[in-house]
């Protein structure tokens, strides 16, 4: 009695002390929440990279994170700035066009507007739908692009901030990558240890978590960006403007289990036999449905899989737009490696509950055996 009073005493103190310390945990780590989870995503991503880095210099994992950790730095920051910097310009140039084109129009004003072709029934439309006059539709405006100016002027010294504690979280994310690159696999291997499941069972779990990362980012998420970059090739190549700009957009698009990168391109080549560029239009329809769409689900999307476990497209899709909503742009990563943890979880729960529950035959078996 004693000792079971003993053994429950243990339990529940232990209980108590990973609780407590699982809460202090979070307060201290909550700082470094995002840049913990960016340092986890590439260091799954590159892990192939690493383990090649770190067999050429096998006596020395160190300085085999440290230059892993480095090269990543450089291949991460500087691809980034200089993306970053043509989105930025090239959407200021759109938007630069788009005004350019209202001031020839001779737009000003809301009334103006209703010269442009169709623009009249849809402003007829709004009036017998919400029945707001054009001109309490100006006013409405008018005030609101007033509150948009109020806003942006007020947010201009947060986003000065917002950018240091971008270039804070970046380096924070490489120093962090250096550990995981140097001490993951002693990580991982604790981390499944804790699996309440035999060894064997324990690996396979591990195994199966592993393959659908590898679905993830190879399957998905680089077939994604593959397929962004040759859909803002075909974009540049038909002569329209903002060629960054859209093969950005198209990479998040081709997330999409229907319409995909033809979100894009097949107005972009509506656009172009409208405007009287019909050799434009063609090479651009042929282009994005061979190239953009077809060749990479169908060829490159199956070669970047082999040897992984193909991950569900509705798992993908939701964890990447789930993930997008809850977390920004991180969740792009966390949302699918999310799901793919508990379709792992849900796995071990299955096998647990295949083992504690015998099946029908080895029970009626059992109950038919003389002397059980």
């Amino acid at each position: 009695m004693n000792e079971r009073r003993g053994r429950i005493y243990a339990g529940i103190f232990l209980g108590a002390a990973v609780l407590f310390a699982a809460g202090l945990s979070f307060v201290v780590l909550r700082p470094f929440f995002s840049a913990l989870a960016w340092a986890i995503v590439l260091a799954v991503a590159f892990q192939k990279p690493w383990r090649y880095v770190a067999s050429r210099i096998p006596k020395r994992r160190g300085l085999a994170a440290a230059i892993a950790s480095g090269a990543l730095a450089f291949v991460v920051l500087v691809p980034t700035a200089i993306l970053g910097g043509v989105l930025v310009a090239q959407a200021s140039d759109t938007a630069t066009r788009f005004a350019r084109e209202l001031k020839s129009r001779n737009i000003v004003t809301l009334a103006d507007v209703t010269t442009v072709p169709g623009v009249a029934k849809v402003l007829t439309w709004v009036e017998s739908t919400t029945g707001m006059t054009p001109d309490e539709l100006q006013a409405k405006l008018t005030e609101l692009a007033g509150n948009l100016s109020t806003e942006i002027a007020k947010t201009s010294g947060a986003l000065v901030l917002g950018v240091l504690d971008t270039l804070l979280t970046f380096a924070t994310t490489i120093f962090l990558l250096f550990f995981l690159f140097r001490d993951g696999d002693a990580m991982a291997s604790a981390a499944v240890e804790l699996i309440p499941l035999p060894a064997e069972e324990r690996d396979r779990a591990a195994a199966s978590l592993t393959a659908m990362l590898e679905s993830i980012f190879r399957g998905s998420l680089l077939c994604a960006l593959i397929q962004g970059v040759t859909g803002g090739l075909g974009w540049a190549m038909a002569g329209l403007s903002s060629p960054a700009l859209a093969g950005a957009v198209m990479a998040v698009l081709s997330l999409l289990p229907i319409g995909g990168t033809a979100i894009v391109w097949a107005p972009g080549a509506i656009f172009l036999w409208l405007t009287g560029h019909h050799g434009a239009a063609l090479f651009l329809a042929a282009w994005g449905a061979v190239v953009t769409s077809f060749l990479a689900d169908n060829v490159l999307k199956p070669l970047l899989i082999r040897g992984a476990g193909e991950l569900d497209t509705l798992v993908v899709f939701l964890g990447v737009f789930g993930g997008l909503s809850a977390f920004g742009l991180l969740g792009l990563f966390i949302g699918p490696i999310t799901l793919a943890v508990a379709i792992m979880l849900l796995q071990v729960l299955r096998s647990s509950a295949r083992a504690a529950v015998p099946e029908n035959g080895a029970a009626k078996s059992a109950a038919e055996t003389p002397g059980a």
